[in-house]
């Protein structure tokens, strides 16, 4: 353990009550709402949390669906592995799927299955998504498969990778300010289209905020 590094320290002799509540005073969750997202019935989250006392820890499966949503392993909430606060302390957002910011309603109504915790600053409104394809891949990019977060919030500002939807396709490229236009550039710099206007139709849904590192 460095110094640097600020860790969720337990004393009890079952530690995943005293770890579930501090995780979920961090992210404002309720038992209720820490259910409806879980999967797991409210009466066991309050079971968890009243047995302080107890040797047992819950099933597998319940730490498991538990910890998907706090964004930690079993391990960590079971006292195991240390937990970094200064990595928790921000947040969770849903992890979404680029197909579902397509229309007819793009705004809402968002299917998630699962949730991640940002540590970086965001809005209510962050989202994370899996990178797609090999636009984006480069010196200063992204690997396929690697979790972006994106906030609706944040100023889509020159030099900034934004997330765009374009009729029912969603994609995302770093945008480009200049005094002829808006315009769309990809990282590969093999890609066959590497720069594009920003289309008059087309929504930005967000700005890049953190993907392994600040954005």
């Amino acid at each position: 353990m460095t110094n640097t590094e600020t860790t969720m320290a337990v004393s009890s002799s079952n530690p995943v009550a005293e770890i579930l509540e501090a995780l979920m005073s961090k992210h404002r969750l309720s038992q209720t709402e820490l259910a409806n997202r879980s999967g797991v019935s409210q009466p066991a989250i309050n079971r968890i949390l009243k047995e302080r006392s107890k040797a047992k820890h819950p099933r597998k499966e319940t730490l498991q669906k538990i910890a998907s949503v706090l964004g930690v392993t079993p391990d960590q909430l079971t006292g195991q592995e240390v937990i970094s606060t200064r990595m928790l302390a921000k947040g969770v957002v849903p992890v979404l799927s680029w197909e579902s910011l397509a229309p007819p309603n793009p705004q809402a109504g968002r299917k998630h299955n699962a949730w991640l915790a940002c540590p970086v600053e965001h809005s209510d409104e962050t989202f994370a998504l899996p990178v797609l394809g090999e636009a984006m891949i480069g010196d200063d990019g992204y690997r396929e498969g690697e979790i972006i977060f994106i906030d609706p919030c944040v100023p889509p500002d020159h030099g900034r990778d934004v997330v765009v939807l374009k009729g029912e396709i969603a994609f995302f490229r770093r945008l480009a300010v200049t005094p002829e236009g808006r315009f769309l550039k990809t990282l590969n710099s093999s890609w066959p289209t590497p720069i594009m206007p920003l289309p008059d139709d087309a929504i930005v849904c967000g700005t890049v905020v953190f993907s392994g590192r600040a954005r």
